[in-house]
């Protein structure tokens, strides 16, 4: 008797749940921008600094609405840029009260 067939389960993208059939570089444009808001979302629960906690509030709210609506790959960009940004100066925000600089 055959043992039955096991095939891993299906991946499940939210990306090409909503936007099915995107081009490859659209696609990497928005996954890149659901990573910066994933990092945003978990700075805000762990960070004990307001000011990160801010910017990261900041880039979440930016991306999040973004994430699924017509927009072209520069644009995208763009976007991801701004995100990095934010992320980058969240981080140095939380440097700076390690040091007892900020509060």
């Amino acid at each position: 008797m055959n043992a039955p067939a096991s095939f891993p389960p299906a991946r499940l993208d939210d990306i090409l749940t909503f936007l099915p059939g995107i081009p490859a570089e659209e696609y990497e444009h928005r996954a890149k921008l659901r990573s910066f808001r994933n990092a945003a979302s978990a700075m805000i629960a762990k960070t004990e600094c307001r000011d990160a906690r801010c910017l990261a509030w900041m880039a979440t709210e930016a991306i999040t609405s973004l994430i699924y609506a017509p927009a072209d790959c520069d644009e995208l960009a763009e976007l991801g840029t701004f995100a990095k940004r934010l992320m980058i100066t969240a981080m140095q925000a939380e440097l700076l009260r390690d040091r007892g600089l900020l509060p």
